[in-house]
């Protein structure tokens, strides 16, 4: 099967609806039907042209279940739905900075919100820093300084922070910011970065390079569910694996 023939096999609400009311159990005609809501000869159609592409078939006892294609398509279809639900988003960023093996854990945005506006988001950043309690870990090509004192406090706290930041702007920072946030932040550099990961205990934050290839914080995704904040730790942990100690 090329690949467009399997897009247009999951062009039907009807068809991606039965592969889904499969993934679980074994059902029969009746059964799927009632699940779908279809006529019977709409779901004998649908299910003809799945079988076509064996993506499903049938057991001598009238029993449709998933064959092992339709299975693994069925695993991927969160990632393209989530691809399908945040497109007005990812169509004018690009996602080359994010590790190819997490582009495929793309399902752990579902639950997002898009924040618009820099300073909506300086505004939300600010009350969600009174959330964090344990941990926050932060990977970006700048450092914001209004957020010191929040810093400043949350170590008091103990709560545990990691940095990376470019190798140019820790340079540029070590005479400006206090000395305590070297002596207690694990800070880590790269040559470049081109992506923005907040995680915390609490929340995740992602921004990504815009069209013009300048990191976007005016439209910058964030999400309080373990699937995403675990998705961030992911992606902070890729980079701080290939990062340098900051000495």
């Amino acid at each position: 099967m090329k690949s467009h023939e399997l897009f247009v096999e999951m062009a039907s609400e009807n068809r991606l609806a039965i592969l889904k009311s499969l993934e679980k159990e074994s059902l029969k005609f009746t059964r799927i039907k009632k699940i779908i809501d279809a006529t019977s000869p709409e779901l004998s159609r649908q299910l003809d042209r799945l079988s076509g592409k064996d993506l499903i078939l049938k057991d001598g006892e009238g029993y449709y279940s998933l064959t092992y294609l339709g299975k693994l398509v069925v695993l991927s279809l969160p990632n393209l739905e989530s691809i399908a639900k945040r497109s007005d988003f990812f169509r004018y960023h690009d996602t080359s900075p994010i590790p190819h093996h997490l582009l495929r854990e793309l399902d752990s945005l579902t639950r997002t919100e898009c924040i618009e506006g820099v300073f909506v988001l300086v505004n939300k950043m600010t009350s969600l820093f009174e959330q964090i309690h344990e941990y926050g870990w932060y990977l970006s090509d700048d450092f914001p300084r209004f957020y010191i004192p929040q810093v400043e406090k949350k170590l008091e706290e103990g709560v545990i922070f990691r940095a990376i930041y470019p190798r140019n702007l820790i340079e540029n920072l070590k005479e400006d910011l206090p000395e305590v946030l070297f002596e207690h932040i694990e800070i880590r550099t790269l040559d470049e970065v081109r992506i923005v990961i907040n995680v915390t205990d609490s929340f995740g934050m992602l921004a990504l390079p815009g069209p013009d290839g300048k990191i976007d914080r005016d439209h910058v995704l964030i999400g309080y569910d373990e699937q995403f904040i675990k998705w961030c730790k992911a992606v902070f942990n890729y980079y701080f694996e290939i990062s340098e100690r900051y000495q």
